[in-house]
């Protein structure tokens, strides 16, 4: 009974900042809502279609600002050095790693068990993030990983520019935070701009070439390491503000600020122009990053939720790391379509005439092994973690 009952109780820390667990789980069920409709009727697709926004992209910002913050506190109350660089390193992946590990090692026993055809030749990128940088295309095996791999590279070389900036050059930190935030946020822009022409698409393309370069545009743009770190300087840029410039980060009409990331959601959802356009890849990231961040001020100052049932937004922002890794290639996949319905083409997914309950136990499975995935695997290891520390 012990066990069941440390199974099924959570702690929510005082500390938790619940305006921040509001677009955590914004994000967590965009992200989950538009995988689940692998199991709904076409009907359902387009009706639901409309109300989707790209909650990784929410997940890359607020991931940039909590990180940032903690870089900002560690260079303003010590001196860069490699050591605590090195610091920083073990303890971010002390919380990133271990349950990735799990989910990748099962995908990766589950598929040479049962589909050895489609395990990935490249394997090993997995283990160190590289199967979707410089070119090499995002695999179908273990597909959602990709964002991993641009907050993975975030957390290895954002830290690392910033501080040998401060020991090589020993100016101003805080000077030095935001010339590199700039820096890096022009530069990753200005090389998407520069990936989207150097593609050298005709004024005037065929349907074939369409075609040919909407998936450039996804696979060589959108799903690359590089071109989407943009996303996570902008939370770093908000770090900044926060920590500098408390009067106007805390400042009461930050709220009219919600309502322009509101409107710049809007903007970038109806009225991006055409698919396959400049601005609809060049800079339309920039405006989701945007809204995310206007958004940030009002947010992170929402300290406490609107009653006791708000405490299951904060619920699912915890278990929302495990059920991103979970929710497709685990539950959709290899529970739902191979295990309950033996379906085991490599086709697309058509729903049944009881979809209705594969959609319930997507939820259910995905919430479940989730939960299981927080208390046993990376709760201990961050307790582990800050007991190093400690």
């Amino acid at each position: 009974m012990s066990i069941l009952r440390r199974l099924f109780q959570f702690e929510i820390s005082e500390n938790r900042i619940f305006g921040l667990d509001v677009l955590r789980f914004v994000a967590i069920f965009m992200v989950l809502l538009g995988h689940s409709l692998i199991l709904v009727p076409k009907e359902f697709k387009k009706a639901v279609n409309p109300f989707l926004y790209d909650g990784v992209a929410i997940f890359f910002v607020l991931s940039g600002f909590l990180i940032g913050g903690i870089l900002v506190k560690i260079v303003n109350k010590q001196e860069a050095s490699w050591a605590g660089l090195l610091d920083f390193w073990k303890r971010r992946w002390m919380r990133t790693l271990p349950v990735y590990l799990v989910v990748l090692l099962f995908l990766m026993a589950y598929t040479l068990l049962f589909f050895p055809v489609n395990f990935p030749k490249e394997w090993y990128r997995f283990f160190i993030f590289t199967q979707n940088i410089f070119g090499h295309y995002r695999p179908g095996f273990f597909a959602e990983a990709w964002s991993l791999s641009i907050e993975e590279w975030f957390y290895l070389s954002v830290p690392l520019i910033l501080f040998v900036a401060l020991m090589v050059f020993k100016s101003s930190t805080k000077w030095t935070i935001l010339i590199v935030s700039l820096g890096l946020l022009a530069a990753i822009t200005y090389y998407r701009y520069y990936l989207y022409y150097s593609y050298g698409i005709s004024d005037n393309p065929n349907p074939y070439q369409i075609k040919l370069f909407k998936k450039f545009l996804t696979y060589g743009i959108d799903y690359q390491v590089i071109p989407r770190l943009d996303s996570i300087m902008f939370g770093v840029l908000a770090a900044f503000i926060a920590h500098y410039y408390p009067k106007v980060w805390n400042a009461k009409w930050n709220i009219l600020l919600v309502i322009v990331g509101l409107y710049l959601l809007y903007y970038s959802k109806f009225h991006m122009g055409k698919s396959y356009g400049p601005f609809a890849n060049i800079w339309c990231p920039t405006l989701k990053s945007l809204a995310v961040f206007f958004m940030l001020p009002f947010m992170s100052n929402l300290r406490k939720g609107l009653g006791k049932w708000t405490i299951w937004i904060s619920f699912f922002s915890l278990i929302s790391y495990s059920m991103y890794l979970v929710n497709l290639n685990v539950v959709t996949i290899a529970i739902i379509k191979h295990t309950i319905h033996g379906n085991y083409g490599v086709g697309k997914f058509v729903p049944g005439n009881y979809w209705q309950l594969d959609y319930l136990l997507f939820w259910v499975f995905t919430i479940s092994i989730s939960y299981v995935l927080y208390q046993w695997i990376e709760i201990p290891f961050m307790k582990m973690r800050d007991k190093k520390r400690a």
